[in-house]
């Protein structure tokens, strides 16, 4: 973005006195960035703090009332100029904000593949994978050991024949332990394995004992 059309309202910061330390609640506001907004209405909270303590003081006790305006106001100062690249990126264009929108469900997504090998039972318990239930986490992936034959619909490459397959085999079988196990039991294209590689998961089944690895062999 050319300096000229850089935005403004970081300016507002600059007021005397801390009049303008609620700058950063505009630019939150305006990017839907809810911190932004709390760090405004904290500078600002500080700031009016500041202008009651100077008034109800007496002549010779301003200090701390000072110091308050003091802070809150180079605080709005300093938060302002900081956020407002972010701020420009933000605002810049839809394909930005869809860029970093996806950046950030991929880094959910390996978080949460990382939690289901490290604490399943964590995993389980935040959702993850289970779009179908209410307020889960699930993290853009599907559990395919637990979850519900309309979300199982939603893979790629998977039709209402291979989901019926799907849940009778797991049943059967006390779930798959890997996209290789349920590749090797389902008779799955390797197309339609890689397909599903990514948006997968594999928690054990309420109730059952997961199967190894090394039982599956």
């Amino acid at each position: 973005m050319p300096e000229t059309q850089r935005p403004r309202w970081p300016w507002i910061s600059l007021a005397p006195l801390g009049l303008g330390a609620w700058a950063p609640i505009l630019a939150g506001t305006r990017a839907s960035m809810a911190r932004w907004v709390m760090l405004g209405i904290i500078w600002s909270v500080i700031t009016l703090a500041g202008w009651i303590q100077a008034v109800v003081s007496n002549a010779h006790d301003h200090g701390v009332g000072g110091l308050l305006i003091i802070v809150g106001w180079v605080g709005a100062i300093a938060t302002s100029f900081a956020i407002r690249s972010a701020y420009e990126r933000r605002l810049a264009s839809p394909l930005v904000r869809a860029s970093e929108r996806a950046e950030e469900r991929l880094r959910d997504r390996e978080r949460a593949r990382r939690l289901v090998r490290e604490n399943p039972a964590l995993a389980a318990e935040m959702g993850v994978g289970r779009p179908d239930l209410p307020g889960a986490t699930d993290a853009g992936l599907i559990d395919v050991n637990n979850a519900s034959a309309g979300a199982l619909a939603k893979l790629p490459g998977v039709d209402d024949e291979l989901v019926t397959k799907v849940v009778e085999t797991r049943a059967a079988v006390n779930g798959f332990s890997s996209i290789e196990d349920l590749g090797a039991a389902m008779d799955l294209d390797g197309n339609v394995i890689e397909g599903l590689r990514d948006c997968t998961v594999f928690l054990p089944r309420a109730g059952a004992r997961h199967r190894t690895p090394e039982e599956t062999s």
